[in-house]
Order: structure tokens, then sequence, then C-alpha cells
């Protein structure tokens, strides 16, 4: 491996007129936040005269050299070079602002492209994903929306920071092109270059384990050829594009969702990196041609007694967690043989899946509804069987079948407050049903659900004390569905009709002030009885009773509006006004709205809850 470190000023590092910086598409988008943009700002404005600043490591991947211009592949760095750019553009905006740094302007402008004869292009090109903000920032056209509101916080970050050094200005911009420094590793093969960046980054620390995934794969590939390169790093941007568009900037969750799904055991997230290579290995045609084949094949096919104590001390779950690792066996990691290519695809399939799942995109209207519906339940967990189900393929009847079973089973598990770490376990073992063939694929997903599924009497036991702080829109969609069930439980209704409503609180959120006595009689202290059992008593009642389903209701926007905090009988006014059921059987049945009405409601909904979410 042929390497050539050099140190350069942040000035130098941007003088080669002749040098382009490119980020590929299949590097993840920019991502700073202000905690980095601040340190970096700082660590650059608290230097003194003499002093350097080392801004970390840049692995960059050269094309021949060519008498035009160079470009040169940003392997790791992107997020530094790309911040550098940032501050570089805002310095010289202010500069051109206070009209007597023309000097300074036109430095920055030559590091900010290069040329060759006639031809000038921009210094640093971003890939597709952040390519055309990044046009619109240094065209000055940031008045525009811009996608990523990361580079639009790096912009504001800046400004403020770069207007706020006044006359000192000028020297904070010598301290960054003449002391911050920035060692570069320019590498000359594409293998090289990613062997490095696993190299400097082999403790996982500062980057994602998506990061470090996506190096592993394109250095194998790279090691096979320019052309497999190429493909697979087509592949690799297409997942990024899929998953992108969830507004997610971490892969991670897509990556242990997948991989869970294809091994059916839990995997935790300090362990994501290694379960996937140990998969890879075992899976991936091409995996015998790396060095180390042998001997992560050894490693491989041991017992789980060590790795349990390899990551003990390290993971987001309890003591339980380390016990699908303790069960591995090399039938379960050891599926079909793909080659490196064909793997790629399969990943890049999965999250296009995957991104499908999240935005409720499908097709057909009663499929999306349903996806809609675990979205608003918090349903996450069930995505890692749903993705390996969906890539496998199912009738789409059945698809709708399945994914009721899951609403109901999660549902119920909310309610009576079983714990979410389980589900890990639950929803990768699922996997091994859709693993031949998803042939009665309905009884198999209930008779295996059927063992954590909780009873009838437990979730008519629960239902009523279940509390919806923080799960807003789970408790919009349960009473949503109650109202459909009271209507007559017709699809074309909830599809067709659908509406955005808001969440009202029956007894409101503010009992005790100005706001709550506006109107005559809106003193809710008083009314739920604080000169009877005390007041200090009824915020006690009261906070235990505000998010319980029995004092939550839904209507359209307005309503909920003009009813919030106003007393019982205004409250009747406003429900009168509305079309469901829930909102008339308060009108018809509740002539007082107390704490024990609460009770009595919560009881009346949970007889319907049972009987909707059953198996």
């Amino acid at each position: 491996m042929k390497i050539t470190p050099t140190t350069h000023t942040v000035g130098q590092f941007f003088h080669n007129p002749t040098e382009q910086f490119f980020i590929p598409a299949y590097q993840r988008r920019y991502a700073w936040r202000d905690s980095q943009l601040d340190a970096l700002f700082n660590d650059i404005n608290h230097l003194k005269d003499g002093d350097t600043h080392l801004l970390g490591t840049l692995v960059l991947l050269a094309d021949i050299h060519t008498p035009d211009i160079n470009r040169l592949e940003v392997v790791d760095g992107q997020q530094r070079i790309t911040t550098l750019c940032l501050l570089l553009k805002i310095l010289r905006d202010n500069f051109v602002e206070k009209k007597e740094y023309t000097d300074k302007v036109m430095e920055i402008n030559k590091y900010l492209s290069c040329e060759m004869g006639d031809k000038k292009e921009r210094k640093l090109v971003l890939g597709d994903l952040d390519a055309e903000d990044y046009e619109k920032i240094m065209d000055n056209k940031i008045g525009v929306e811009l996608e990523n509101e990361r580079l639009k916080g790096a912009l504001d970050f800046f400004n403020e920071r770069v207007k706020a050094l006044g006359k000192d200005m000028p020297n904070f911009y010598r301290k960054l092109t003449n002391q911050a420094e920035l060692i570069r590793l320019d590498i000359g093969q594409a293998k090289d270059a990613y062997k490095l960046f696993e190299t400097i980054n082999n403790r996982g620390l500062r980057l994602s384990a998506a990061d470090i995934v996506k190096n592993f794969l394109l250095g194998h590939a790279s090691l096979l050829g320019d052309d497999t390169l190429k493909e697979v790093k087509g592949e690799w941007r297409q997942l990024v594009l899929e998953l992108d568009k969830l507004g997610y900037s971490d892969m991670d969750r897509f990556f242990r969702q997948y991989l869970m799904g294809k091994i059916r055991l839990k995997v935790p997230k300090s362990r994501l990196v290694e379960e996937f290579k140990n998969y890879y290995y075992l899976n991936v045609q091409e995996a015998q041609q790396l060095s180390d084949y042998q001997a992560r094949i050894g490693l491989i096919g041991k017992k789980g007694g060590r790795r349990r104590q390899e990551t003990s001390e390290a993971e987001e779950y309890d003591e339980n967690d380390t016990e699908d690792i303790a069960k591995f066996n090399l039938e379960t990691y050891q599926q079909k043989k793909l080659g490196i290519k064909s793997f790629a695809t399969e990943l890049k399939k999965h999250g296009k899946i995957y991104h499908l799942l999240i935005k409720a995109g499908h097709e057909n209207p009663k499929v999306a509804r349903r996806l809609v519906a675990l979205r608003k339940i918090e349903a996450l967990p069930a995505y890692t069987f749903l993705v390996n189900l969906m890539w496998r393929g199912v009738d789409e009847k059945e698809l709708i079948k399945v994914l009721d079973l899951i609403e109901c089973f999660l549902l119920r598990r909310q309610v009576c407050e079983y714990r979410t770490s389980e589900l890990d376990d639950i929803f990768p073992r699922l996997c091994a049903l859709s693993q031949k063939d998803t042939k009665d694929i309905v009884n198999r997903v209930k008779e295996e659900l059927m063992e954590d599924y909780p009873r009838d009497d437990e979730f008519l036991e629960k239902f009523p004390y279940s509390n919806y702080r923080g799960a807003e829109e789970r408790a919009k969609y349960l009473l949503s569905r109650i109202e459909l069930h009271l209507q007559g439980d017709s699809e074309e209704v909830d599809i067709r009709g659908g509406r955005e409503v808001q969440l009202e609180h029956i007894i409101p959120q503010t009992i005790s002030g100005k706001k709550a006595r506006e109107e005559e009689g809106g003193d809710w202290l008083k009314y739920l009885g604080g000169e009877r059992i005390g007041k200090d008593k009824v915020r006690e009642l009261h906070r235990k009773y505000l998010n319980r389903i029995g004092n939550l209701t839904i209507l359209a926007e307005k309503p909920n509006i003009q009813a919030s905090n106003n007393p019982f009988r205004a409250k009747v006014n406003e429900y009168k006004k509305s079309v469901f059921q829930l909102n008339k059987d308060l009108v018809d049945n509740y002539r007082k709205f107390k704490f024990h009405e609460v009770d009595k409601r919560s009881d009346w909904l949970a007889k319907y809850a049972v009987k909707i979410w059953r198996f």
C-alpha cells in the first residue's frame, strides 16, 4: 500500500487550482450539528499566535494525474471538507459586505474553485443527495428552501459566529487558513483507500455501523476489479437514496433489522458490525478470497460463551440481550450463497421495501391504510419480519391479514405494558416462517404470536388504565378505530373519508389559573372537588386521570381549539357539532364529567377495544 501523508494548512489544502474534491453519492449526507460546528469554530478562534491545530485526517483516492482538472474522491473526511467550504463561503460573504477586504475575497474565491485554462469548476462537488443544495448555497440562493436542513443550519451557525467577530474577523481568517492543519493521505488504488479507512476507524467510535459496513463492502468490491466496484457502488448509492427519503441520517436501524431478519436472532447494536461480517463471510461467494476468511470462519464456529463476555457490559438492553448470541449456530447464519453483486442488489431491494413500510406508500390502499396504522402505534420492531416477508413475496390478501394480526398483537402488548425489548426476539423468530415459502402464512403467524399474546381478560383489565402521555398518535388512532367500529366498520369510510383529527382532553390539561376560569363555571379545580377533598388531592388525581383513554376524544381542529379549557357544559356545545359517535355518547350520556366518569367511559371503550383488536 503506497501512502503519501502530507500535512497542509487549510490554505495550502485548497490552494492547488487543478484539484477538485468529489464526495460520491454512496457517502452519507452532510450531518454536522451545532456541537461539532461549535467545537471547530472555537478551536480555531482560540488559537494563539504560533500555535497550530490539527483538524483531522483526510483519505483521498486519486485518479491518474492528467493535464486537466484532477478529481480526487473523498473516502474519509467529507464532513470536514464540506464544513470548511461552508465556513470559507460565509467569511467571503462577510468580507464582501465590509468592502475593504477585496484581496481576501479574491483569495477565498480561488480556494472555492478549481480551473485549468478556460475551464472553471467548484473546488468541492457533492454527491447526488446534497449536490443541488450545495449549488444553491454557493450561488447565494439560500433563500430557497434546502432539502438538507443541516447544511442550512451550518450556514446560519457560522454566519452568526462570524458576524460576532466584528473587527477580529480578518484575524480569525488568518488562523483558519494558516494555523489550522489537515493530514492528507493520498491513495492510488481503491482497495488501499478502503482498507486504510477501516484501519483509521477500526474502533467505530466516530462512525456509525452503516459507515463501517459500507466501507467493508466497497473495500471488498474494490479487490475484485473496477467493474465490480462500480456495480456495487451503484447499488449502494440506490440504497442510500431509498433510505434517505425517510429523513434518517442513520442507516444503522435498517441494517440491524435486515440482519435480524436474515439470521432470525436478536442483534444488539454494539454487535451489529461483527454479526453483519459473520453473515457476509458465510453467504457471499467471493468472501473466500479475503485474506482473513479462514480465521473469521474459525471464530464464527465457536460456541457463544466467549462472545457473551465480550458484550455483557456494552448492550443497550438488559442481561437477556446476550442470550441470542449464545444460541448461535452455523446453520442459522449460513444460507444460500450469493455473488457480491447479487448481495448488494438484495440489500438495495430490502431498503426499498423498508422505505415503503415506513412511508406507508403501498399502491394497494387497504395495505397502505394498515401500514399507516402500524406507524401510528409505533410498530417499528415488526418491520424486521415484514421486510423479510414482503421481499420473499406474499399475496396481498394474505399480507393484509398478517398486518391486522401484527397490529392487534402490538396494541394489546402496549396496553398491557409488556416489555418492548422482547419484540426483538419475537419478530426475527417469525422470519423463519417465510424462509422457505409463504403458504398458509397467516395461520402460522397467528399460531406463533399466540404464545406472547395478552388474553382478553388481561386486556380488559389494563385498557382503562393505559396512559397515553407522549403517545398521542396512538391514542388518536385507537379512538378513530373505535369510532369507525361504532359507525359500522366500513373500510370505505376510513379510506375515502379519513380526516385529520385532534386529540381532545375532556377534563382539560389546565385546571387552575386564569385560563381555566375565563368562562362562568370554568374553575375546573373547584368543579373537580377542590373544596371538598383539597386542591392538592385534585391536582394529584388530575395527573393520574388526564391521559387515560376515558378522558380523551377526537374532534376536528377548530372545535378542539374552541372547547379547550371550557367548563364541561360549554364543551358539550362543541361536542354537539361533531359527527363522531364518540362525542354523541358524551352529549347523550354525561351531564357532568369528573374522575368517576373517566373510569366509567374507559370501561365502556374497553368493551369495544377487546372486540376490535382480537385474533
